[in-house]
């Protein structure tokens, strides 16, 4: 008889690699309506949990190997404390017992500190997450630990090559094209567009950006886009540049916030309430429905955190147990957001 995999058991239940791992193997507990899903698909594969020989014995051994660690930005933004838990949640069944995923935060421009985790973490783990700027000495690190074998994996914003295992997020251009046809139809009266960006290295956010410009180019051609300020995916930054914005533009109608710190964009447009400002942003952040119940956000577009812990820890299992040097890019769907369909 063939051996049979997770994968296989987790396709045929329509649930991830780790959920089968934790019902065959009692790692941790699942609802009972999974729980039987997955022990129906297994059955009906031929694997019963009283003969576990079964199984995919090369696959078990790999998870009880599989060693993973995080690179993320500063936990003063919401957004990646959500992100640290969902990490955590979804790869601590891969790891030896006793032992759990490693995280580091550094904030977006401290690039030295950045390199220096990574070279720490190549000694602990086999694969690394990563949330950083496409900067040549982060670009080198992940060159050189590649080398050595430890996947590295580019979280919501990518690289230019630099032989890294993958990129999971959403399509920034699809994004960036996206906000740029709500703004069309959100603005009916003369005045500018803000832009506000972490940092002019984040590909992600330069992606959304360049694509915004793009859509509004083609079909507004008079609206006037104003330069991109920087918030360094900070609280502070994201209410300091919005002020910014809001005193050297009295005609400001719209901003685009593809951007950590938005906390600060909402608090400074709350000060001045005389102001009609719209605020297209990325989510999810702190106490960001309210701000879409009162009006401060016009609209959200939503990462789907937990889902891209989920497929990134599917992909990292998949690629530990089928060794290969090629790049995997998961690109994940994003909700919009408005009042009306919280």
């Amino acid at each position: 008889m063939s051996k049979i995999t997770m994968n296989a058991i987790a396709a045929a239940a329509g649930v991830g690699v780790a959920t089968v791992d934790r019902v065959l193997n009692r790692r941790a507990p699942v609802r009972a309506a999974t729980e039987q899903k997955v022990l129906e698909a297994a059955n009906r594969l031929g694997y019963r949990l009283d003969n576990a020989p079964l199984l995919n014995n090369s696959l078990v051994a790999s998870n009880a190997t599989l060693r993973m660690g995080f690179i993320l930005l500063s936990k003063s933004y919401s957004f990646y404390h959500s992100l640290t838990d969902a990490l955590r949640q979804h790869t601590q069944p891969f790891h030896p017992a006793g032992s759990e995923p490693r995280f580091a935060w550094h904030d977006i421009d401290d690039v030295d500190a950045v390199v220096a985790s990574l070279y720490a973490l190549a000694e602990q783990v086999e694969a690394i997450g990563l949330v950083a700027l496409d900067h040549p000495l982060i670009r080198h690190a992940i060159t050189q630990i590649s080398r050595q074998g430890v996947r590295v994996y580019a979280l919501f914003s990518d690289f230019s090559p630099c032989g890294h295992a993958g990129y999971v997020g959403v399509d920034n251009q699809k994004s960036g094209r996206t906000a740029a046809w709500m703004a069309s139809h959100l603005l009916h009266q003369p005045g500018s567009v803000g832009v506000l960006v972490g940092d002019h290295r984040f590909i992600c956010q330069e992606s959304c950006e360049i694509s915004f410009r793009s859509y509004l180019r083609e079909q507004d051609s008079t609206r006037r886009v104003l330069e991109p300020l920087k918030t360094n995916e900070t609280i502070d930054g994201g209410y300091r540049a919005t002020r910014q914005l809001l005193a050297e533009n009295p005609d400001l109608a719209l901003i685009f916030a593809p951007c950590g710190g938005i906390e600060g964009v909402i608090h400074a447009l709350r000060q001045q309430p005389q102001r009609k400002v719209a605020l297209i942003c990325h989510g999810p952040v702190k106490e960001g429905e309210l701000a879409l119940i009162d009006g401060t956000i016009t609209v959200m577009m939503r990462n789907r955190i937990d889902e891209m812990a989920a497929r990134l820890a599917q992909l990292v299992q998949q690629q530990h147990a089928e060794p290969g040097d090629h790049f995997t890019q998961v690109i994940l769907p994003f909700d919009i957001v408005t009042r009306e369909n919280l």
